[in-house]
């Protein structure tokens, strides 16, 4: 089958051929039943004792159980999967177009800031229902997400998934792509879903930076790399990615576990935030002009230079716009703010009880004591 193309699998019509690897073929397909277009992969067997051939049933079997089960729309879908003359098959959502976020990772071919961020939230929130699932992906790279004409990511490749609390026999051992391991996975570990999180980071990373996190020409230095070293900051690499943007990836990228996002929905709701302050119009000002109004405040007036640099360092400056609300009752937002021009009003039940001025700060009792704003 990898040699001719078959004129049906199953009911399928066959229709042409989308691609060809180690594992397997896909071909395009037709489904006449509902008339719509399938992606048919059929897996590789050329000897029934080899290893080769097993590993390559088990991995079919092994993903149909495992994306079987989930229905998201940023997973590609499955529809059916059986065997035909011995050899397995899965029929899947089929993508026009076929690309994948792998061509978006060198420095000529880097999506827009705020795509990157959305094609990354849309997979962490596929993350996070996986998960809720009991499915760890353990192959997240930029190859495995599928990219929709209509700019939607679809997470694929379930082949090495690990379905949590399932007895049955699964695809164990040393599997992924060392470039996008996690610490946990390069040694071995026990892997959580903190470790799709991570590979995650690696990926948007390099579709930032133009190149992988963690680079090295032999493999254990790669690993030695993934398990000891940091990444070089983004806003180093590209003094266009901003602060906010690399404190999300650096949090998904952190050797740490109880520092790293814990699910999908965390990296989510910070994506967001950065998403929300990039449609902002941002605040053109040099880190030494920051400093200098810092200085005109009253909130800043006995910090000393060293400590305001540390202020440019973490702080995010915003504009708003006259009426636009910056907080209601009920939110919760991580972060106080110190009004560094123009002045807000502060009211309940729509009357007006005071205005604050620059200098002023508002929204820290609830920033300090984590509750929501009242």
């Amino acid at each position: 089958m990898m040699d001719q193309k078959p004129e049906k699998i199953s009911k399928y019509d066959v229709t042409g051929v989308l691609g060809k690897g180690s594992m397997g073929v896909v071909y395009k397909g037709h489904d006449a039943y509902v008339d719509r277009p399938v992606a048919i992969k059929v897996a590789t067997i050329a000897d029934a004792e080899s290893d080769g051939e097993s590993m390559a049933k088990r991995m079919f079997i092994n993903e149909a159980r495992s994306v079987g089960r989930l229905d998201h729309p940023n997973i590609l879908k499955v529809y059916e999967a059986g065997e035909e003359d011995g050899m397995p098959y899965m029929v899947m959502e089929f993508i026009k177009g076929g690309d994948t976020l792998r061509s978006f990772c060198k420095p000529d071919t880097k999506l827009p800031i705020p795509q990157v961020l959305t094609l990354i939230r849309q997979s962490a929130d596929a993350l996070d229902y996986a998960h809720d699932q009991g499915v760890l992906h353990r192959d997240i790279k930029p190859a495995n997400i599928m990219l929709t004409e209509s700019g939607v990511a679809k997470l694929g490749d379930f082949g090495i998934a690990r379905r949590m609390g399932v007895d049955q026999t699964q695809i164990i051992g040393w599997f992924g792509s060392p470039l996008y391991m996690s610490p946990e996975q390069a040694q071995d570990e026990n892997l959580t879903p903190q470790s799709d999180l991570f590979s995650l980071g690696s990926v948007i990373y390099e579709m930032l930076a133009g190149a992988p996190p963690f680079a090295a020409k032999g493999l254990s230095s790669l690993i030695q790399k993934v398990v000891n070293d940091d990444p070089e900051p983004l806003p180093e690499i590209d003094d266009k990615i901003p602060e906010f943007v690399w404190r999300v990836v650096k949090k998904m990228l952190t050797k740490d576990l109880a520092v790293r996002y814990k699910t999908g929905a965390d990296v989510v709701k910070d994506i967001d935030e950065a998403l929300d302050l990039l449609e902002r119009s941002p605040v053109m000002l040099t880190d030494e002009q920051k400093i200098e109004k810092m200085k005109e405040l009253s909130f800043f007036s006995q910090f000393s230079k060293k400590e305001l640099k540390e202020v440019v360092k973490v702080a995010i400056w915003r504009n708003y716009t006259s009426g636009e609300t910056i907080f209601s009752e009920g939110e919760k937002e991580r972060a106080f703010f110190v009004l560094a021009e123009g002045s807000i009003a502060v009211t309940i039940n729509g009357t007006r009880i005071r205005d604050l001025d620059a200098g002023e700060c508002f929204g820290e009792m609830e920033y300090l004591s984590d509750t929501g704003r009242t």
